[in-house]
Formats: C-alpha cells, sequence, structure tokens
C-alpha cells in the first residue's frame, strides 16, 4: 500500500529541513527523503578522538533574522549556541603574503594599506561617477571597476567574493549575486545614492530588531540540522534512499524511490525539491525540459577543506581574527585561511589551535582536485609561510566538496524566472536551494521557510487533509 502525505520534501540539505519543519509546524504531514547517509548537506561536523570539532562546510552562523533565532530556541538549542568572540570583528586580506587587516569604518578605510591614496579617492568618488548601464549583462568585477575602481575590485572585493562564492569575479552576474546594489545603481545613478533613495518600506509583521551576530554551536554547526530531524521523527526523516522520479498524476504527485535497490512509490499532495540543481534536473525533466536544462546550466565550484591542529606554542604571534583571504592577483594556493580556534576556541583543547585552509574555487578548480597529500603540503606550506606558525601539525583532515558552492553567472536571473513559471503553474511544487536566493547557510535557510509557506499556501486553498486524501485515492 502506497503512503500518503501531505508535502514529501527530497533533500535533507538546511533549506529542505527548514520547508519540511515550516509545514510540520502547521500540522502538515512530512517526509524528508535525503539519498547521503546523514542530514545536513554540507553542513558536516565532525569531532576527533584529539578533542577537535571540525565544521567540514560552513563553520559560523550569521544572521540577525529574528525568525531564525526563535526556531533555535524551539528547537531547544538555545544553550548549545555558541557566540563567536569579540576577534571574529577582524577579518584579513592577504596584500604582497602579508595578512593586512579590512577597513572597518571610515577612518581605518582612509588608513588602510590595503589601497592606495589613489585607491581610496576613487572609492569616495563612488556617488560622483556617472552610471554608464553596460548594453549585456554585467559581470561583478565590471560593475565596480566602474563603480569603485579596479584596484579596490582587486584588493577587496575580489577576494570577498572568494571567500563567499568561491567564485570568478568576471564570470558572476552582479544583478544576480548583488541585486540589491546593482538595484540602487539603477535607481540613483550611483550605488550611495541609490541606498539614500530606497524608499522605507514598513514591516509587515511587528518583529523586535536585533543586531547580527555570529555563532556556532557546541558541537558544530551539524546540531542544527540533526536537531531538525529530530523534531520532525525519525520516521519521517529517510536517509540513505533517493528519489529518482517524479511525476503528477490526477492532482498528486508519485515520487519514485530507490533504496538500496529497493524501488517504492511514495504518493503526497506537494513536493518540494530541495537538491543541488544538477540534482532537480533529472527530477524535473519530465514536467518541463526547459527549466531541466537551465537547472543544468548552473555550475558549481569545487573546494577543498584542510583542517590543521597545532600546538599553541608552534604560533608566532596569536591568530586574532576570522581569518585571512587571498585575492586571485596573489596566486596563492589558498582561498582563504580561517582561524577557526581564534573564533571559536571549544573547537580545539586549551593547548591547542586549530586552522582551516579552502582551497580550489571557480578560477583554479584543479586545486581542488589533488590528492590528500598534495593538498596537506600545500595548506602546512601555506600555514607556515603566512601565519608564521612552525613545525607540522598534530591533526590533518581533508574534506572534499565537489560540487560546494553553486555559481550566479551570466543568466542566471533568466534560469530563475523558468523555475518561478513552473512553480506558477504547478502551486504544489516548488524548488528551493543555494542556488536561490544567495549562498549563505542563513539564506538557503530562508528561502526554504518560504517554499514551505508557498507549498502550505497552496495547501490551504486545497482545503484537504491526508484522511481526505486518501479517501479521494479510494
Amino acid at each position: 500500500m502506497m503512503a500518503a502525505y501531505d508535502s514529501v520534501v527530497i533533500g535533507g540539505g538546511i533549506g529542505g529541513l527548514a520547508a519540511a519543519y515550516t509545514l510540520y509546524k502547521r500540522g502538515y504531514r512530512v517526509l524528508v527523503i535525503e539519498a547521503g547517509n546523514r542530514v545536513g548537506g554540507v553542513i558536516h561536523s565532525v569531532t576527533t578522538p584529539e578533542g577537535f570539532t571540525l565544521d567540514c562546510g560552513p563553520n559560523t552562523l550569521g544572521t540577525k533574522d529574528v525568525r531564525l533565532w526563535q526556531e533555535l530556541i524551539d528547537l531547544g538549542l538555545r544553550e548549545r549556541i555558541t557566540p563567536a568572540t569579540r576577534h571574529g570583528k577582524r577579518r584579513f586580506i592577504l596584500i604582497n603574503g602579508k595578512p593586512v587587516e579590512i577597513p572597518s569604518s571610515p577612518v581605518s578605510l582612509v588608513t588602510t594599506p590595503l589601497l592606495s591614496w589613489q585607491g581610496k579617492l576613487r572609492v569616495l568618488a563612488e556617488p560622483f561617477v556617472k552610471n554608464e548601464p553596460a548594453s549585456t549583462e554585467e559581470s561583478v568585477a565590471a560593475f565596480f571597476n566602474r563603480r569603485i575602481g579596479p584596484e579596490a575590485t582587486t584588493h577587496l572585493l575580489d577576494p570577498f567574493v572568494a571567500g563567499v562564492y568561491a567564485g570568478d569575479p568576471n564570470q558572476l552576474s552582479i544583478a544576480a549575486v548583488f541585486p540589491s546594489l546593482w538595484e540602487a545603481a539603477q535607481r540613483g545613478g550611483s550605488i550611495v545614492r541609490g541606498m539614500l533613495k530606497q524608499p522605507k518600506q514598513k514591516p509587515t509583521v511587528s518583529e523586535p530588531k536585533m543586531r547580527s551576530r555570529t555563532f556556532s554551536f557546541r558541537a558544530g554547526l551539524a546540531e542544527w540540522p540533526r536537531a531538525l530531524a529530530r523534531a520532525l521523527g525519525t520516521g519521517n526523516v529517510w536517509t540513505g534512499r533517493k528519489a529518482v522520479g517524479l511525476r503528477n498524476h490526477g492532482g498528486y504527485w508519485e515520487i519514485t524511490v530507490d533504496g538500496s535497490g529497493e524501488i517504492e512509490t511514495i504518493t503526497a499532495r506537494s513536493v518540494i525539491i530541495a537538491t543541488p540543481a544538477y540534482a532537480a534536473a533529472d527530477l524535473v525533466e519530465s514536467l518541463d525540459t526547459g527549466v531541466a536544462s537551465a537547472l543544468r546550466n548552473i555550475p558549481y565550484a569545487p573546494v577543498a577543506v584542510v583542517h590543521l591542529g597545532f600546538r599553541r606554542d608552534q604560533l608566532s604571534r596569536e591568530l586574532n581574527g576570522f581569518g585571512v583571504l587571498a585575492p586571485s592577483s596573489e596566486r596563492r594556493q589558498f582561498l582563504g585561511i580561517l582561524w577557526a580556534s581564534s573564533l571559536f576556541p571549544h573547537v580545539a583543547p586549551a593547548d591547542r589551535a586549530l586552522t582551516i585552509t579552502l582551497a580550489g574555487g571557480a578560477i583554479r578548480p584543479e586545486l581542488a582536485e589533488q590528492s590528500e597529500e598534495a593538498l596537506i603540503e600545500s595548506a602546512i606550506r601555506d600555514n607556515q609561510q603566512v601565519l608564521g606558525i612552525s613545525g607540522q601539525p598534530l591533526l590533518t583532515h581533508v574534506t572534499r566538496w565537489r560540487y560546494a558552492i553553486p555559481q550566479y553567472t551570466f543568466g542566471h536571473r533568466e534560469r530563475m524566472a523558468a523555475i518561478e513559471r513552473l512553480e506558477q503553474r504547478w502551486p504544489t511544487l516548488q524548488l528551493t536551494g543555494s542556488y536561490r536566493g544567495g549562498v549563505g547557510v542563513p539564506k538557503t535557510w530562508a528561502t526554504g521557510v518560504q517554499a514551505g509557506e508557498r507549498v502550505a499556501a497552496a495547501l490551504d486553498a486545497q482545503g484537504a487533509t491526508t484522511a481526505t486524501f486518501e479517501q479521494a485515492r479510494g
């Protein structure tokens, strides 16, 4: 006998779990199907015998979203939250092989060695530079070259894009990656003037304001998806089973699931696809080949994550900061080196230090494909040269993400528009993931919540429950 659900969520990453939990809280019967052997997607935490806590994907959460904060409290995670130290506000960029602190105020912008005086004046002149919109879709690099000059683009924007997107600013679309800045320039003739002209929107609901907070959990970020899975209930979260087919039949959805060679069909009133874009493409192929093609055209950048654990006496200086990013002009082997135990002391024993070296990305993807030995050797050398760490590490750990971060390249907005048209045609089908609305974990969570809310609205409009749904099917 086929089981019936109000909604089946395909994909157990943070976006899928957020969508499922949104529906669960409204009383709907939800099933999450995850192909991997655990929930969380790229959120993956490991505790080593030596006492280190390793976040093998994202390692921090930063948010001022009251809804997200409330969800963590509802899940019983309040006492598990560990705020970042004050050192986390200090972030560095590698210039001529040396970490230089990023300006955090107008005064520090004036004094920073990251830019020459000409470069600083060019940044400050942004409001007075005439806006000349490109005749074709513009890259992130081209836009910022026009608005703040090539020096600031190379020294500030390039490493930021590498740190967040692992991307190539010459290939990313400004309208897709930084929509608010692009819209401001169109609206006001400059970024600054456009921001000042932005109409104030009255909040639809009364929510308290809060400062953005950066935090993790005692056992790493994976505590969050695991808590969501517990709240949904063990029987409602299937791991190690892959959705391999999807079709709409008589107003309900049939999902074909492969569990270690055993094929079964699940029926549901709605479906949320929360897989990476390339996997979602296979599922929607029978519904819309154009949308499937759009999803397949979203590239992903590979990233290798190398954890190194040291004794504190191997450090020639304290690593008081978030970490250091390397502009592509530096031609280093790494995208960034994060100072994990400076940000969260609990991730290493008291007399130890933990760093995270990131390699690969869209510009030099081959670096993520190196052998583990080569990645570790390169990371050790970069930690020694850039951070002044001596000797060999006590701990080494490599995690490789072949499809780490989706790239919002040229044509991305059109690809998203194709997905929206599919969802309008099938309101009980929604797609969510880091390829929509931003790649950061909080943004992926928010996009998942929105997908859950849209499905809830469609189910509410139907007015039926799984009980009446079962009766209708006979």
